[in-house]
């Protein structure tokens, strides 16, 4: 038993090092550039900081942006830890955000009736499109990282499309939008000041829930597998298709929840590339990668990822600093992570071909002795 609780120790101090020496590179990567540019980074990371993380009005933009960012998170790790490279998490929540919005507009009856159809269209939307690509691939066998990539621009075009003609608020003239959905509909703020909302409550459910399914459920041991050794799942009878199916509806489901949240929870309308321009789906990759696929990590990332652009802006309106040191330092983090993961594959090639050099070295004598 105490062998057993020692490697899960193990396994977990493994996963937590590795994100936290990238980190700790990552923030010594960006203070060498703030003290080659003139600034002091100590002060620079105090006021950054404090303006993101410890001011209670900029606590409250950081867990308002962080909260799409940890449900796109989460909708990343379901399908890559699988083993399913899913590029297509931005166009998911646009249509998840679309239906939500059309029936959030058009829909009669009760508040809590539409909301609810609202959600469940939204996870039905971005399941259904996440499946697209995964069908090309099945039958096909088209590249599901390139075809969930383009179907980014086709959601994107389509809902510029429908916010600019069919569903635009006529009474805004330069603007392409919807109109808002009724106050009814909107959900309950949090605090009194500022966006924040039971969205983020929403967002650290989906994160307990993500790490219930992926750890006590026969779907997430079966995703696990299928992406750590896809050889290993077949052969004990992991059913490969059905697997990849179910995966890439979750995944969609998650990001088209995202749409929802982020229409009935901050923006309240749809505006043109609102989602797009956000960039709440790559943060939330980003934050799925760092974090090893870790619900736990992703919640965390996601809300440090999110707090260093809202720090960066503060650093831009009172050091000069441009904004762009925020994604210097978050993706100095990435390239960090990336290089030890590339290690690490390097080195489990190296392995495998000398195990395989090593079984026909094995097999030739045998065959000479016979």
């Amino acid at each position: 038993m105490k062998r057993k609780d020692t490697g899960r120790l193990a396994a977990l101090l493994n996963t937590v090092s590795l994100p936290v020496i990238a980190t700790i590179l990552g923030l010594l990567l960006g203070a060498l550039i703030m003290f080659l540019s003139g600034h002091d980074p100590l002060k620079v990371y105090s006021v950054m900081f404090d303006k993101s993380f410890i001011n209670v009005n900029y606590l409250n933009q950081t867990l308002t942006k962080a909260t799409p960012v940890i449900m796109c998170g989460i909708s990343g790790a379901v399908a890559w830890r699988a083993g399913h490279i899913n590029l297509g998490i931005e166009g998911q929540m646009v249509c998840g955000g679309i239906t939500a919005i059309i029936i959030g507009l058009y829909m009669p009856g009760p508040a809590f009736l539409v909301t609810l159809c609202a959600c469940v269209g939204a996870c039905a939307a971005g399941a259904l499109y996440a499946l697209i690509p995964t069908f090309l691939q099945d039958k096909s066998h088209v590249s599901l990282i390139m075809v969930t990539l383009m179907m980014n621009y086709i959601a994107n075009y389509l809902s510029t499309y429908l916010v600019s003609f069919p569903l635009k608020d006529t009474s805004s003239v330069n603007a392409n939008q919807t109109m808002f959905i009724d106050d009814s509909l909107k959900f309950t703020r949090l605090f009194s000041n500022g966006q924040l909302s039971t969205g983020f409550i929403l967002s650290i459910m989906t994160v307990i829930a993500a790490y219930l399914v992926m750890n006590y459920t026969s779907f997430g041991y079966e995703s696990k597998m299928s992406g750590f050794n896809p050889n290993f799942a077949k052969y004990g009878g992991v059913r490969e298709r059905r697997v990849m199916y179910l995966t890439m509806a979750l995944s969609g489901a998650v990001a088209g929840f995202a749409g929802f949240v982020e229409v009935f929870g901050t923006k309240y309308r749809y505006s043109s590339n609102m989602i797009a321009s956000s960039g709440y789906a790559w943060t939330g990759l980003m934050a799925s990668l760092v974090g090893q696929y870790n619900p736990f990590a992703i919640l965390f990332y996601s809300i440090f990822f999110s707090g260093l652009t809202i720090g960066g802006q503060a650093l831009q309106r009172d050091f000069g600093i441009p904004l762009q040191i925020a994604d210097i330092i978050t993706s100095s983090i990435m390239l960090f992570v990336s290089i030890n993961i590339g290690i690490h594959l390097f080195k489990a090639g190296k392995k495998q071909r000398a195990d395989k050099k090593e079984e026909t070295g094995n097999k030739t004598p045998a065959k000479e002795a016979a």
